[in-house]
């Protein structure tokens, strides 16, 4: 079982991913959580998780009704009646829908394990080369396994 804190942290993350996907089983799996704990922690949570959910939906919503209403009151007007500011409020509106879209498309935004995994092991190499030369050898002693064992706990999800 996670530390008490560490549990609070991965129960936010899996709410958050919940709410960007609804989808529950990718939420647990994506934050290598059990599917059964987040079950619960949504449980416990009553529906305040799928209200969340609403809400967020309901935002994009009102964001695309914004964006029509606007433009439909630009376009309505005369040829060059259009002041620039307008035209630039617009389009940052639009690119924020966009978006918006986007991420609701693509299940919201995801990192790179590997990535973040290789950024994290460059610090720490950097830290022992100039800090302790000795953990710096057993690091390099152990790294072809501690690679493999990672690349097969949490990359083959």
């Amino acid at each position: 079982m996670a530390e008490k804190g560490v549990r609070a942290e991965l129960e936010q993350l899996v709410r958050q991913s919940y709410i960007d996907t609804g989808n529950l089983s990718f939420a647990a799996d994506q934050h290598g959580v059990s599917r059964q704990s987040a079950h619960d922690w949504k449980r416990r949570a009553g529906d305040e998780w799928d209200k969340a959910r609403e809400r967020k939906a309901s935002f994009g919503l009102r964001m695309e009704s914004l964006l029509d209403r606007e433009l439909g009151y630009a376009e309505g007007r005369e040829a060059g009646a259009v002041e620039g500011g307008t035209l630039d409020n617009l389009s940052k509106l639009g690119a924020l829908v966009v978006k918006f879209k986007t991420l609701e498309a693509t299940g919201g935004p995801s990192y790179d394990k590997a990535a973040v995994f290789l950024e994290n092991l460059k610090w720490m190499i950097g830290y022992l080369k100039e800090n302790d030369q000795v953990a710096l050898e057993a690091l390099a002693d152990n790294f072809e396994q501690m690679t493999a064992t990672y690349k097969e706990q949490c990359l083959s999800a």
